[in-house]
């Protein structure tokens, strides 16, 4: 705790390690890259490691084991910890009052119960793009190109037995439904290989933002009446879920590739299976699934299908990125009552930030942070 006893220093006050006791954030999975970023951020806060699945968290709520703790980093990659259903949140301790998801992703969670506990939940957007354009472009040559079949038929021994010539990416459009910051990236990379990209929004950009990524407005149906490739970016929620079903396949045209690196249940899977094998879609490309980790089957079997397992942000400076920005969600607002990018709006609790002012009174300091 440098920074405080430096601080009361100046004011000739003499204080030890042993004198300050730092507020306790709970880690559920570990920092595995911004190890540089974690020291700083235990000058701050004692951080504590949750060890058990999610109904030993719920246990240990219950019995108290993290009463008195300030915030909670949430490591979304550890699947034992389940999500931030109600139950949980029911049990969190009252002096909670931040949850940091190292993700861009946040509708697993319930974010509604927290918001009624008092407890603000802070994600991670922006630092996932690059990783997630980077994703769709691979799935794109994939589809387009056939070399997942190719690459399947080579293992098997099979050389092009059966691969259908495949087709370049220059001049061919492909639609974008959501232009943020993902949509974005996905337009600087597509033009790079000479595609031409529509895009449908909510709300339409700025036209000097168009032009910086030489994107066009569609409408709706435009997009897809007119794509060759159809990328899905858009988040889930109640509005989105099953937004592509049958209908939207019916306006696409014969023989699209379609690509979704949002959420799964965004896609009626069943309806994108019937369109693969009548046609209408030649090919899909997806890192996210309705059901997932289970896939249909109908995927699964489809030659031309390029499949990941969820893998669009999985690189090491992507990943060191959403800790960095995970990290830093919570010290600001246990400092200073303000996140970088909350998910819910709650009332503020009492910032920190009176330890950090020039009116230090020690008589008040009672020797803790909380």
């Amino acid at each position: 705790m440098n920074w405080l006893k430096a601080k009361m220093g100046s004011h000739g006050w003499d204080l030890t390690d042993d004198d300050i006791k730092k507020p306790n954030v709970l880690f559920l999975g570990p920092i595995q890259y911004a190890t540089q970023e974690l020291e700083d951020f235990e000058e701050y806060f004692t951080v504590k490691y949750h060890e058990g699945d999610h109904e030993e968290l719920i246990k240990r709520c219950k019995k108290g084991k993290y009463d008195g703790y300030a915030g909670i980093l949430w490591n979304h990659h550890g699947s034992q910890f389940g999500v931030l259903n109600k139950e949980l949140v029911s049990h969190l301790p009252p002096s909670l009052s931040v949850i940091s998801l190292p993700s861009a992703g946040y509708d697993a969670h319930d974010i509604e119960a927290c918001t009624a506990k008092g407890v603000l939940v802070t994600n991670t957007p922006g630092v996932v793009s690059g990783a997630c354009a980077d994703t769709v472009m691979f799935l794109i040559l994939g589809c387009l190109r056939h070399f997942t079949q190719g690459q399947n038929n080579l293992r098997e021994g099979k050389w092009l037995t059966g691969v259908p010539i495949g087709r370049d990416l220059a001049s061919k459009t492909v639609g974008v439904l959501g232009m943020g910051g993902i949509g974005k990236a996905i337009a600087k990379r597509a033009n790079a290989f000479g595609m031409m990209v529509n895009y449908y929004n909510r709300k339409r950009l700025d036209i000097r933002v168009e032009a910086e990524y030489n994107v066009q407005y569609v409408a709706y149906e435009t997009l897809f009446r007119e794509s060759d490739v159809i990328v899905i970016c858009v988040p889930l929620n109640d509005s989105t879920k099953h937004l592509i079903s049958t209908a939207q396949f019916e306006k696409m045209k014969q023989g699209v590739v379609f690509i979704n690196i949002s959420r799964g249940p965004i896609v009626d899977e069943a309806a994108l299976v019937k369109a693969l094998e009548g046609g209408k879609v030649a090919s899909a490309g997806l890192d996210v699934y309705e059901h997932e980790p289970k896939i249909h089957e109908g995927l699964l079997k489809h030659p031309q299908c390029t499949l990941l397992p969820h893998m669009g942000t999985d690189a090491e400076e992507t990943r060191l990125d959403m800790e960095k920005l995970a990290l830093r969600n919570i010290k600001r607002f246990l400092m200073s009552g303000d996140a970088y990018f909350p998910v819910n709006k709650v009332e503020a609790s009492k910032p920190l930030e009176h330890l950090m002012s020039d009116g230090i009174d020690i008589s008040k300091l009672n020797i803790t942070l909380q």
